[in-house]
């Protein structure tokens, strides 16, 4: 992870505004000394300019938007894949050996327990909780693949244990899509220097032809200001893996993990 994804989501709209402001006040001091000579020329030169800055500018924003809204949508792909695995793997268990079938089905209640803790720590940005958790999900892995694995010794019930292993490892396949997804697969740092420098240089521009007319409209750029950092605001925490303003519904795997505590109480053997 970044140290930049332990920065309040709130101080990075400000920073960004405030950054903004600051650079069309510089252009507008500089073009402002500079009302001198061809005029009319210079304006036409600069208005044009600063329409192809603000234009790509809005194309780059356009585009770090797409990419962190399909990282996000990666996220909630990864997440959906783990809960159903979970869920096969717990009826899956149904079929294993019945010496094996209430360990496995404990360690699935349990799993869904760590992982709801492991959401709630991230959204507290106590991560190193959350790297002490996700190494605990990967002992849990193992132990169930145990679990397959000595299921599957006996031939004649490969068939139905198959099942339960299967489950397991689409669990493990899931799990390291979302640890791809969450933390691994981020906008490139490439991207949001071209995109920062882009709006500063681009408010420049801005505040540079406002200089040279000799007039500004405060509003006018405390709106725009505003504009541009908050949509590079939301950029940034659908990129980040520990969510402030976009949170990622977990009433699915809370209902699985009641369904299988229930079924637990009901059954604590495994028996039907």
């Amino acid at each position: 992870m970044s140290p930049f994804d332990q920065i309040p989501i709130y101080l990075i709209l400000v920073a960004a505004t405030l950054a903004q402001v600051g650079f069309i006040e510089v252009g507008f001091r500089y073009g402002f000394s500079r009302r001198v000579g061809p005029f009319k020329a210079q304006m036409a030169q600069v208005r044009a300019i600063m329409g192809a800055s603000l234009g790509l500018l809005a194309f780059m924003l356009a585009f770090s938007f797409s990419m962190a809204q399909q990282h996000f949508e990666e996220r909630t792909a990864a997440y959906m894949a783990e809960v159903s695995a979970i869920d096969s793997a717990y009826r899956g268990a149904d079929l294993i050996q019945p010496n094996s079938r209430e360990e496995a089905k404990e360690l699935l209640v349990n799993f869904a327990t760590l992982r709801l803790e492991t959401t709630d720590a991230a959204r507290q940005d106590d991560m190193t909780a959350v790297v002490a958790m996700i190494r605990e999900s990967e002992r849990m892995h193992d132990q169930l693949w145990s679990i397959a694995e000595t299921s599957m010794e006996n031939e004649a019930e490969r068939d139905e244990t198959g099942i339960f292993a299967q489950s397991v490892l689409a669990m493990i396949s899931a799990h390291d899509a979302r640890l791809q997804a969450s933390v691994f697969n981020r906008i490139s740092p490439i991207i949001w220097l071209t995109l920062f420098l882009m709006s500063l240089l681009s408010m420049v521009v801005m505040g540079y032809q406002a200089g040279l007319t000799g007039s500004r409209s405060s509003l006018a750029t405390w709106t725009l200001a505003i504009t541009f950092s908050a949509v590079m605001t939301l950029i940034t925490d659908l990129d980040r893996p520990n969510m402030t303003l976009f949170k990622m519904n977990q009433d699915l795997l809370v209902e699985l993990e009641n369904r299988m505590v229930d079924d637990l109480e009901v059954n604590p053997a495994g028996h039907d």
